[in-house]
C-alpha cells in the first residue's frame, strides 16, 4: 500500500516471503534468540581464543620455516654473483608485518639482506654486479677497450650489452659455428663472424657498415686499422682494412690450415694463434700440422717460420712491438719463447712440465705457469743482447691457474679450484670468489669484469668500487700494522704493533710515532676509551704495564705487576651479558644477572673486543688465518650481519680498515634502511 509503487512488492513470492519472516521478527522471538546468541558467543569466544592462539602459531611457524629457505636461497644467489637475485629472495624473507599474523623478522633473513646489499663491504676492489642470462651456453666473450660494452657469442649468435645496466644493444646472427668470433674495434665499432660473411656494425646506428666473404676466426690488427679473417680450416686468409671493408692483402698456408675440432658446432678448443701484429703486415698462424709461421703479407719471402711442422698440439700468443711471445704445449710439457720478428731470433723463454698461458698485446705480455703469473719485458741491448724484465702480477699459492686476464690495475686470476681471484697493482691478492664450475672465458677492462664458462647459459658481472664517500682517513699504505684505532674524542686514530705504532689526525698527518722497548715479549697490547681520554696499553711477559696517549704517544704510566695468564683470558661487558674469551676455547656470553650461559660464540676466532652501541653489540675476532672481522648482535645475541675488515666502533659508527691506506666509516643500519 506504499504510495510509491517501486518501494511496494513486486512480485506475489516477494509478499509470500514477507509474511513467513514475521515470527522471526517478532520482537518476543528476537529478545530470546538474542538470548541464546549471547551465551553461544561466550562459548565460542573461548573456544577461538585457543583456535586462534594455536593459528597464530601454526601461522608464524610457517612463515619463519619460509623465511629461513628464502635467507638460504639468497646466500646461494649471492655465491653465485647475481645480486639483484638475492636481494629479491632476502626481502621474501622478511615480512610485511601489516598484520598480527606476520612473523617476527628473523635475524636470517636480515643477515642475508645485508650480505647481498654489501654496505658493510667498503674494501676497493672488485664486487658482484650481477648475472646475465643467456639463451645458450656462450662460445665466447669479449669486452670493448674503454670498457662500457661487453659482447657474449653463442648458438647461433652474437649479443652485445652496455656494461653499466646490461642493456641489450643488439643481437646478431653468426656462422653455425662454435668457432664464431666477435671484436671490438672500439666503443662504437665491432666486426663479427655474421651469418653473410665477415661484417663490421656500427652499435650506434644500428647498422651494417660493410659485409665480406665467409669467415668463423678474426683478429685485429694493434693498430685496429685492420682484421684478418679464415674460415673454418680453409687454407686462405683475408685481411681487410676496417674503414671500408676493402681487401687489402689475401694469403695462402700452403696446403696448411688452423686445427679445427672435427664438429666445431658446438666447442672450440682454442689450441691455436691466429693474431696480428701492430700495423697489420704480419699474421701468425699455428697450423693442424704443429707449425708456427708468421706470414708477410706482402712477400712471401719475408715469412718467418718456426715451426714448419711439431708434435705441438697447443699454441697460444700474440705480438707484442715488434716481439712475438708464444707458449707451445703437448703431453709432458711445454715451452715458452720470445722473438724479435725484426732480428728474426729468440729473445729469451723457457721450458716447464706445467701448462703455459700466454697473453700478449701492444700493452704487455703476460705469462701463467702452474701458480704464478709474471709480466714480461724485453729489452734489446746495444750488443745485440736481450734482458727481459719481469714482475710478478699473481701467486695462488697450492692451486694452478688455469685462465687470467690484466687490467691496468688489476689481475683476475682463474684457477683450477673453480675460483678466481683478484690481485692488485702489487701484487696483492684483494679478493677471492668462487664458483660452480671453472671458468673458461675472462675478461678485465676500465671497471668491469666478466666471467663465464661453456657449461652454463650465464655471465658474472663484476664492477670496481672505490667507495671515496666513505673515507674517514688516509694513512701511509706501507705502514704494517696489526690494528688501527680511533680515539674517543675522534681527533686521532692510531695504528699500531708489536714493534711499533703510529698516530695520525684526520687530515692524515703523521702526529707521533714511537717504538715499544723489548718487543718479543710482549704478551698483549689493548687500546681503552675512557672518560679521561684514549690510551694503548701494552703488557709484557713480565707483568709489565704501559700506557701510551692515543693523542701525543707520550708515555702516560708504566706499572709492574703479576705475569699474565698465557691463556690470554679476558673479559668484556655490555649492559646484560659478561663475554668471557681465551685462547683455546670458543668465547662464551653469561647473563650478569643470573650468571647462565647464554650463547657460545665464533668458535673459529680469537675475540678481541665488545662494544655495546644503542641496542646492538658488536664483538670483534681475529681467525685463525688472521684476518680481521666483526659481527652485529642484536640484544638476544643473534647474529644481523658480517663485518669484513672491521677495526673500531665509535660510538655508532663502525671503522674498517683493508690495510689499502685508508681507514673507512660506516652507520649501523636499522631493518627499515636495508629494504
Amino acid at each position: 500500500m506504499a504510495p510509491d509503487p517501486a518501494e511496494r512488492y513486486q512480485t506475489a513470492e516477494e509478499m509470500r516471503l514477507a509474511f513467513l519472516a514475521l515470527p522471526r521478527k517478532d520482537i518476543k522471538m528476537v529478545r530470546h534468540r538474542r538470548r541464546i546468541a549471547v551465551s553461544a558467543a561466550a562459548l565460542t569466544v573461548m573456544f577461538l581464543t585457543g583456535g586462534a592462539a594455536a593459528f597464530l602459531g601454526l601461522k608464524q611457524l610457517e612463515q619463519r620455516q619460509t623465511a629461513l629457505t628464502m635467507a638460504e636461497y639468497s646466500a646461494n644467489t649471492l655465491a653465485e654473483g647475481n645480486v639483484a637475485g638475492a636481494v629479491e629472495q632476502a626481502l621474501q624473507a622478511i615480512p610485511d608485518r601489516k598484520s598480527i599474523l606476520d612473523a617476527p623478522v628473523t635475524p636470517q633473513a636480515r643477515i642475508a639482506l645485508t650480505n647481498a646489499l654489501g654496505v658493510y663491504d667498503l674494501s676497493d676492489g672488485f664486487h658482484a654486479l650481477g648475472t646475465m642470462e643467456l639463451p645458450s651456453a656462450p662460445f665466447g666473450i669479449a669486452v670493448s677497450p674503454g670498457g662500457t660494452r661487453f659482447a657474449a657469442v653463442y648458438a647461433y649468435e652474437a649479443a652485445v650489452y652496455d656494461m653499466a645496466d646490461q642493456r641489450k644493444i643488439a643481437v646478431l646472427p653468426t656462422q653455425t659455428s662454435a668457432l664464431s668470433d666477435l671484436v671490438f674495434v672500439d666503443e662504437r665499432l665491432i666486426v663479427y663472424a655474421g651469418d653473410q660473411g665477415v661484417t663490421a656494425y656500427d652499435l650506434d646506428t644500428q647498422s651494417i657498415l660493410w659485409t665480406g666473404d665467409t669467415a668463423t676466426t678474426l683478429a685485429l690488427s694493434g693498430d685496429r686499422a685492420t682484421v684478418a679473417a679464415v674460415d673454418r680450416d680453409a687454407d686462405h686468409a683475408i685481411l681487410y682494412r676496417i674503414v671500408d671493408g676493402t681487401k687489402a692483402a689475401e694469403r695462402a698456408f700452403e696446403g696448411a690450415h688452423l686445427p679445427v675440432a672435427a664438429n666445431d658446432i658446438f666447442a672450440d678448443p682454442e689450441d691455436y694463434i691466429f693474431a696480428l701484429n701492430t700495423d697489420g703486415s704480419l699474421l701468425a698462424v699455428s697450423t693442424h700440422k704443429g707449425g708456427l709461421i708468421l706470414y708477410d703479407w706482402e712477400d712471401p719471402a719475408e715469412d718467418l717460420v718456426i715451426y714448419e711442422e711439431s708434435e705441438y698440439t697447443h699454441f697460444e700468443g700474440g705480438f707484442h712491438g715488434r716481439y712475438f711471445a708464444f707458449s707451445a704445449g703437448k703431453g709432458g710439457g711445454a715451452l715458452f719463447r720470445i722473438v724479435d720478428t725484426i732480428d728474426a731470433v729468440f729473445a729469451g723463454g723457457f721450458d716447464s712440465t706445467d701448462p703455459i698461458l700466454v697473453r700478449a698485446d701492444e700493452d704487455r705480455i703476460c705469462v701463467a705457469e702452474g701458480n704464478l703469473l709474471i709480466e714480461l719485458e724485453p729489452n734489446k741491448g746495444n750488443a745485440g743482447t736481450y734482458s727481459i724484465d719481469q714482475q710478478e702480477l699473481a701467486y695462488t699459492d697450492t692451486v694452478q691457474i688455469i685462465g687470467f686476464a690484466a687490467g691496468p690495475e688489476y689481475v683476475l686470476a682463474v684457477t683450477d679450484d673453480s675460483c678466481f681471484s683478484f690481485y692488485d697493482s702489487g701484487a696483492n691478492l684483494s679478493s677471492t670468489e668462487s664458483g660452480s664450475e671453472k671458468y673458461d672465458f675472462t675478461a678485465l677492462t676500465g671497471d668491469y669484469a666478466v666471467l663465464g664458462n661453456r657449461n652454463e647459459p650465464m655471465l658474472r658481472l663484476l664492477k670496481l668500487e672505490r667507495h671515496k664517500d666513505a673515507a674517514l682517513l688516509s694513512y701511509d699504505a706501507r705502514y704494517d700494522h696489526d690494528e688501527a684505532r680511533v680515539s674517543r674524542d675522534g681527533k686521532t686514530a692510531m695504528l699500531f704493533k708489536y714493534q711499533d705504532f703510529r698516530i695520525y689526525d684526520m687530515t692524515g698527518r703523521i702526529v707521533a710515532e714511537g717504538q715499544f722497548p723489548d718487543p718479543e715479549h710482549i704478551y698483549d697490547q689493548q687500546f681503552y676509551k675512557g672518560e679521561e681520554g684514549s690510551w694503548l696499553e701494552v703488557i709484557w711477559y713480565d707483568g709489565t704495564r704501559r700506557r701510551y696517549s692515543a693523542a701525543d704517544g707520550s708515555l702516560l704510566s708504566e706499572e709492574t705487576g703479576e705475569a699474565p695468564d698465557k691463556e690470554l683470558y679476558e673479559e668484556f661487558f655490555t649492559d646484560k651479558y659478561r663475554f668471557a674469551s681465551s685462547l683455546h676455547t670458543a668465547p662464551e656470553a653469561y647473563d650478569k644477572d643470573s650468571g647462565k650461559l647464554v650463547a657460545t660464540l665464533e668458535k673459529d676466532s680469537y675475540l678481541t673486543y665488545v662494544t655495546q652501541a644503542g641496542d646492538y653489540i658488536i664483538t670483534e675476532y681475529i681467525s685463525s688465518e688472521g684476518e680481521r672481522y666483526g659481527i652485529l648482535l642484536n640484544d638476544k645475541l643473534e647474529k644481523l650481519a658480517y663485518l669484513p675488515g672491521l677495526c673500531d666502533v665509535a660510538g655508532d659508527r663502525l671503522i674498517f680498515d683493508y690495510r689499502s691506506g685508508n681507514l673507512r666509516q660506516s652507520k649501523i643500519y636499522s631493518l627499515e634502511e636495508l629494504v
